[in-house]
């Protein structure tokens, strides 16, 4: 009876072990036919945005209004370049015939002193110069600005409009500077006619190296040459009337009075502004 127990208890073991066996089996196969879940990735986010704001916001450039917006504006975005522009080409219309008249009397001083002479004999010539050589500072400082041709510290922060109004600050400056010179030193040996004549020959050069300068940026600048380039062809430019100037002023005082005296004019009078706005360039 023992022995009979016992062996139904061993076959309901080894039952429940092939149920647990086939059970397990079973699971695993469905499990296993199951196709494995297909994840796609997850793709980003696009934003499409208009070519208007694509520059503009946050993202690329910050909002309008910020000193960053105002600061990244073009040369010739600036509501103050455009408006010295527009003044300057009325004025140049309005003086167009006057400077006609007195190309020829200035083209005449770079090779001869005596046709500066002979230009301040007219007193109309002499004001319509002066009128011509005022208008002229207008383009004289555009292209300065343009180019950083004085390249101050404190102007390469600003914006491009404020930053022409300070190129018309430092001109007006090395004018004043000049004419305070000019009071101090006198006339003292020379006469007073070739003293205020070779002072006046200033403004002749004046005019022409703005004309040249402005003409030669506006060919490079459709020929496609860099900004480096066209600043030191100007710096060239200026080169060359402002040597010239300083010959024939020598030249006129020299008839007035003995060559070291003239000489020490030119550097009093001359020299030295210049000088001075070198250093203030280089300091500032």
């Amino acid at each position: 009876m023992q022995i009979s127990l016992t062996d139904s208890l061993s076959h309901a073991a080894d039952s429940l072990h092939e149920v647990t066996d086939s059970t397990m089996g079973a699971i695993t196969d469905s499990l296993l036919a199951v196709p494995p879940v297909q994840t796609s990735p997850v793709e980003p986010e696009v934003i499409i945005r208009s070519a208007r704001n694509a520059f503009s916001g946050s993202i690329l450039l910050p909002e309008n209004g910020s000193d960053f917006a105002m600061n990244s504006l073009g040369w010739g975005d600036s509501p103050i370049n455009w408006g010295l522009i527009c003044l300057f080409t009325v004025l140049f219309i309005l003086y167009l015939g006057r400077l006609a008249e007195l190309l020829p009397y200035l083209f005449t001083g770079i090779g001869r002193w005596k046709a500066i002479v002979n230009l301040e004999d007219s007193m109309g010539r002499m004001r319509d110069r002066n009128g011509v050589a005022v208008i002229m500072t207008i383009p004289f400082c555009l292209v300065c600005s343009r180019f950083d041709l004085l390249p101050m510290k404190f102007l390469s922060g600003m914006s491009p409009g404020l930053r022409t109004l300070g190129v018309v600050g430092i001109l007006l400056g090395f004018f004043l500077l000049r004419a305070i010179l000019i009071e101090i030193v006198g006339n003292g040996k020379a006469s007073r006619d070739a003293f205020q004549i070779s002072n006046r020959s200033a403004y002749n050069f004046f005019i022409l190296a703005t004309l040249t300068m402005v003409l030669a940026t506006g060919v490079m600048g459709f020929a496609g040459l860099d900004d480096l380039t066209i600043r030191r062809i100007s710096y060239y430019i200026l080169g060359f009337f402002i040597l010239v100037n300083m010959v024939r002023r020598t030249q006129i005082l020299s008839n007035a009075c003995n060559q070291f005296t003239a000489i020490l004019y030119l550097c009093a009078l001359e020299i030295l502004p210049l000088a001075i706005l070198i250093a203030a360039v280089m300091l500032f």
